[in-house]
Formats: C-alpha cells, structure tokens, sequence
C-alpha cells in the first residue's frame, strides 16, 4: 500500500501573488480573522478568503499577538477605515492605523504568523 504525504507549505504574505483586483471594501459577515504579516501588512481573512492589506501609513505599534478592534462596527470594512492594536492585559491603544486595500490571495493559502 502506498502512503501519500501531504506537505503544506506556508507562504510568505509579503510575496505571495494576489489572483484578482484589490477590493476596496470586504463584506464582514460574522468576523474577520486577523494576522499580522509585518508592521506594514495586516492579513485579513473574510468570506473564507484571505487578503492583504498593505497599510498606508504603516502601523508602528503592530506586532504578533495584538488585538486588533475596528472602529466602525459596519457589515463592511473598508480601506482607510481606522483600526486600533490593544495589548491583550491593558486598555492601552498602541497604534491607531488604517487599512489598505485588500488583495485578494489565492484560497489555499496558509500563513505562520510574524515572527514564527
């Protein structure tokens, strides 16, 4: 019987080609899932797709384990919408930043988060 391996390979968010257009606005659904790829592009992940977002202005205070809250609680998220990055243990807003337009990745994409 022959055994088969499956090897996922994680891609690098910074360099992986994006297979559309960027898209101004995600549609939210129930939640966005969030990884930080660097201080400069936040992955986003929102009807079972991910997309980067590579920041405008940059986000100094951006790093792994980070929560990220929208400011506006709309069924969308649009790019320049404002976000903030909060420590997990204190009320303490590190950064305020906005999104970039979200370039969608290819659907079997799978990401290690910033500094794994």
């Amino acid at each position: 019987m022959l055994g088969v391996l499956l090897l996922l390979a994680a891609a690098d968010p910074l360099t992986a080609p994006a297979v559309g257009t960027a898209a101004t606005c995600l549609i939210v659904g129930r939640q966005l899932e969030y990884k930080v790829a660097s201080a400069d592009v936040l992955l986003v992940r929102a009807g079972g797709r991910w997309h980067r977002s590579r920041l405008p202005d940059g986000c100094p205070g951006l790093k792994p384990n980070m929560i990220i809250v929208r400011r506006d609680a709309s069924s969308r998220a649009c790019a320049n919408d404002l976000f903030e990055v909060k420590d997990n243990f204190t009320p303490e807003v590190f950064s305020l930043c906005r999104f970039g337009r979200f370039e969608p990745l290819d659907k079997a994409s799978r990401f290690l988060r910033w500094g794994e």
